[in-house]
C-alpha cells in the first residue's frame, strides 16, 4: 500500500483544529480548513488508536447524526453518498484498526471536514468533547484515492 505523501498528510493532520493554551476554541476566524473534493468518488483510509474502536465509531456516528441536522444544501446528499467501512484485517504495523471512507458520488464544493461538519451544529462544550473524542481516537490517515468515473461495465 502506498503511504501519503507529506502533503497529503499534513492535510489529514488540519482536520483537527487547534486550541490555546486555555482550552478554548479558537474563533471561527482560525477555523480549520474546509476539506473538498474536486473527483467523483474518494477512499479514504484511517488507522484508529489501539483501543479506540468505540470512540471512533462515536465519531461517525456524531458526523452521521450533524449531517442529518444540518441546515447545509449539501448535507443530505454527503449522509447519503458517504460510508465507512471497519477493515477486517488491519492495515498497518501495528494492528491499528483501519476505516475506510467511500464517497460517492462527491458533493463538489461541499466541506468534508469531519470536525467543520460536526462543529457546525455543536455548543462550545460539545466541540471541546468531541475534539477530545477524534483526537484521542484518531492515529492517522494511510491514504487517500480519488477518482472520476468511467462508466457502468458492460
Amino acid at each position: 500500500m502506498r503511504r501519503l505523501s507529506g502533503m497529503v498528510l499534513a492535510d489529514a493532520l488540519l482536520i483537527l483544529p487547534a486550541f490555546s493554551l486555555t482550552g478554548h476554541a479558537q474563533d471561527a476566524a482560525a477555523a480549520p480548513q474546509k476539506t473538498t473534493y474536486n473527483a467523483d468518488s474518494v477512499i479514504v483510509i484511517y488507522a484508529v488508536n489501539p483501543g479506540k474502536d468505540a470512540d471512533y465509531e462515536q465519531v461517525i456516528s456524531k458526523l452521521r447524526d450533524a449531517l442529518g441536522k444540518s441546515t447545509a444544501p449539501e448535507a443530505k446528499q454527503q449522509l447519503a453518498g458517504w460510508k465507512v467501512v471497519k477493515s477486517q484485517k488491519s492495515l498497518t504495523n501495528d494492528a491499528s484498526s483501519s476505516y475506510i471512507h467511500i464517497i460517492s458520488p462527491v458533493v463538489k464544493g461541499a466541506d468534508y471536514s469531519i470536525v467543520n461538519i460536526v462543529y457546525a451544529v455543536s455548543s462550545d462544550d460539545e466541540k471541546r468533547a468531541f475534539y477530545d473524542l477524534y483526537k484521542g481516537a484518531l492515529k492517522g490517515a494511510l491514504s487517500q484515492m480519488t477518482g472520476t468515473e468511467i462508466g457502468a461495465p458492460v
